[in-house]
Formats: C-alpha cells, structure tokens, sequence
C-alpha cells in the first residue's frame, strides 16, 4: 500500500537509514547483553531468564516498532491491512517448497560451520560470553515455559521489523542484492553475540533475507528463523545436543 505522508519509514530506505534503522537495535543489544544481562545474573537471576527478560523487552520493541511504522503508512489501519504492508501473508505451496529447502540448506550449513569451529579452526567459543545453553536438569525444567513467550517475540518481533518493514523499503533501493545488504547488516546486529556465534550462524543470516526476497512473504522468514532457531535450543536443553 502507498505510504499516506504520516510514514514513521520511508518507501524507500538507502544505505544510510539501514545502518541506522539495523545499528539502533544492535546498540541496543549490546547494552542488554553487555549491562542488564550480567546486572540481573548478579542478582541471581538464572542468566538464561536474565536473557529471556532483556532480549524479550528488545524484540518486543522491535515488534512494536514495525506494527507502528505500518500503521503509520496507512489511511484507515486494520490488522489486515498491517499485516498486508509488513508482507505477512498466507504460505503457499510454492513458499513452502522455497522456504523448506532454504530451511534444509541452512540446518546443513550451519551443521557443517560447528563442524569446522570444533575440528578444524577456527575454535572461536561456541556461545556468547554472557550465556551458556546447557541442558537443564528435572529442577529447571519451568525455564522452558518462560522460553515459549521469548522465542515467539524473538522471532516474530525481528522478522517484522527487518524483513516486513524495512526489507521491502530497501529493495527499490539495492534490487536483488538487497537479501546480501540485509545479511551483512543483520550480521552487524549480532556483533554483541561474539565471534563464534557469528562464524556458525551466518548462513542464517543470508538465507532468510533470500528466501523472503524471493517469495516477498515475511511468514517464510518466520518459518525459517523459528526452524533453524526452536529445535536447535531444544536439543541442547533437552540434553539431545552438546552445548
């Protein structure tokens, strides 16, 4: 839909107002990872909670910043029509076909990146240095609850803002290079994270901003992100996975 002149973003989003628009969320979570996470466990928080409650506050914004910029580009807003800016639409058997190999092919590569990481270099530290999945014992089980709230503001809360928003601004902007810009600056966001969940998750980074590129439905991007994202955590704190 045509932006109304109350547009919070503009239909078209340059190099400049990306590495705004992705550099205010990294900021922001280098402040959480980096003060409010290590803040909380001092206090005796359990870091994963720690995590759940400073991230989920960051996505949630993002997600509250996306349905608003969407609304913001309307004349007569409706749920609807929000979702139709963000690109939310329903999967069809084509974007199921596009996204589920896109899926494959990213569970493969990022296999084949912890593969390399932890036998042959770089052996950079598999996990951010204010946390540690593990898995949980009988007494820690509840976190998993308290995981259900965060996962979906995490997933939800940054594909509508990266790929629902701000994509389908830059792509009359960067053309069919726009899925590369959207990787680099997404990898950028997650500088906070460290070097080695850089080195293993990158190829998340790239395939979801392609796939959505190709299908310009933000729902395979959310497919992707919580497929390559939800089982992995699981596995690992079910005790399926080394950590």
């Amino acid at each position: 839909m045509e932006p109304t002149g109350r547009a919070l973003i503009p239909s078209r989003i340059g190099l400049a107002l990306s590495v705004v628009l992705f550099g205010v969320p990294a900021l922001l979570l280098w402040l959480v990872t980096h003060y409010l996470v290590p803040a909380l466990v001092a206090l005796g928080w359990e870091p994963l909670l720690a995590w759940f409650l400073g991230g989920g506050l960051l996505f949630a914004l993002l997600m509250a910043a996306a349905i608003t910029g969407a609304t913001m580009a309307l004349p007569e807003p409706s749920w609807r029509a929000i979702l139709d800016v963000l690109r939310v639409r329903s999967i069809s058997a084509e974007d199921w076909r596009i996204g589920g190999l896109t899926l494959l092919a990213t569970l493969a590569a990022v296999a084949a990146m912890q593969f390399v990481n932890s036998t042959i270099g770089p052996g950079f530290a598999p996990h951010p240095d204010f946390m540690r999945v593990e898995p949980l014992g009988p007494a820690q089980r509840y976190i998993l609850a308290l995981w259900l709230p965060f996962f979906f503001l995490n997933i939800v809360g940054e594909e509508l803002w990266w790929r629902g928003l701000i994509q389908p601004r830059q792509e009359p902007v960067f053309g069919h290079r726009t899925w590369i810009v959207q990787g680099i600056l997404h990898g950028a966001f997650h500088v906070s994270f460290g070097l080695g969940v850089m080195f293993v998750v990158w190829p998340i980074l790239f395939s979801i901003p392609w796939a959505v590129q190709r299908t310009h439905n933000t729902s395979v991007g959310i497919l992707i992100h919580a497929g390559a994202n939800g089982p992995a955590f699981l596995a690992v704190t079910l005790g399926l996975l080394p950590s």
